[in-house]
């Protein structure tokens, strides 16, 4: 025999009114309340109403989050994010991959909105280079939301963090410690988030009166080997750097391998920092000096805007940048 709303209610230990409330995403209920009155539905197998109201309703309540080449470890912080917002307000997610080069992907894309499996859209970076996507959700009129995209010029809603600004005071600290000579690496040419925080880094340089030397200066993927590789590349250069910024704590990870597998210690022989403050910077060793990304907290705030551009709602500030903060740990030390 199938739940009823009158067992989700003795289940959640609320009224019939307040699970009607949840499931018409009426305001004024406590988010304790609807994730209670939820857990019930779940627990319970509530599938048949839910079914028939999305059927009633025209809406899936669900938001697609759309992802392609990025970290994991980022990606797994957004997810947590968006599932955890999303389920307070009654919407499932769906995370589907999209290859920004690939017609195949971006169709696919597109029939999820065309098939109402998703009523709107959340990006990752890059993925929301896919410019065919975008235009056409625009057509469409899909509500979407960017996190940390490479255009900012056009009125499309996004949230990202302030990146050249950490980058800019992670630079400062480690010329506080004496460092001049600070190597840096870099992030996918295609990623924002990597152009602003190379400029962060350069703005620090310039203001501290040091020569901008392009020799310490190399290219990564935001991937562990590639923190490894160019690191072990800066190692060989005739004047080794001090320090090493790297675009993130990924890479970063892979720099301090790099390191000791060079037989140099960090931070005795040099400092490595990096950026985002994943699970991974807290667990490596030396503990990682490195800028908070507060990812969570982002894709938070993408969430509720998405789900409030789906109810009609005015949002009043549809480009939000979030403060990043410095974690100081173990893998600097200041110049002996």
């Amino acid at each position: 025999m199938s739940a009823t709303i009158r067992d989700v209610a003795n289940r959640a230990n609320v009224s019939i009114k307040t699970v009607s409330r949840v499931l018409n995403n009426e305001p004024f209920v406590k988010n304790t309340t609807r994730e209670r009155v939820l857990a019930a539905i779940d627990e319970l197998g509530y599938v048949a109403i839910l079914s028939a109201k999305r059927l009633a309703s025209g809406q899936s309540y669900t938001i697609g989050l759309i992802f392609h080449n990025a970290s994991w470890h980022y990606t797994q912080d957004v997810l947590k994010g968006v599932i955890e917002t999303a389920r307070k307000s009654g919407y499932s997610t769906l995370l589907h991959p999209c290859d920004v080069c690939s017609d195949i992907d971006t169709k696919e894309v597109l029939n999820l909105v065309h098939q109402r499996v998703v009523d709107g859209l959340i990006f990752t970076p890059p993925a929301d280079n896919a410019r065919e996507v975008i235009r056409e959700l625009q057509q469409l009129e899909v509500p979407f939301v960017r996190l940390t995209p490479q255009d900012r010029t056009s009125p499309l809603p996004y949230v990202t963090a302030t990146d050249m600004q950490g980058a800019f005071d992670m630079t400062n600290y480690l010329i506080s410690l004496g460092h001049r000579r600070i190597g840096f690496i870099h992030g996918p040419e295609d990623q924002r988030a990597g152009h602003e925080r190379f400029a962060g880094y350069k703005k620090a340089i310039n203001e501290a009166g040091i020569e901008l030397d392009s020799g310490i200066i190399t290219e990564g993927d935001d991937y562990f080997e590639s923190g490894f590789l160019a690191t072990l590349y800066l190692l060989k250069l005739e004047t080794v750097p001090s320090a090493i910024f790297c675009n993130n704590d990924e890479m970063a990870a892979g720099s301090i391998s790099a390191v000791f597998e060079a037989g140099l210690k960090v931070p005795n022989n040099i400092s490595v920092v990096g950026f985002d403050d994943i699970p991974l910077a807290s667990q490596v060793w030396p503990p990682l000096t490195t800028v908070q990304q507060p990812i969570y907290k982002i894709a938070e705030i993408a969430t509720n805007m998405l789900i409030g551009l789906l109810k009609g709602e005015t949002i009043i500030d549809l480009k939000q940048e979030v403060e990043t903060a410095l974690v100081i740990r173990k893998s600097t030390a200041a110049i002996a």
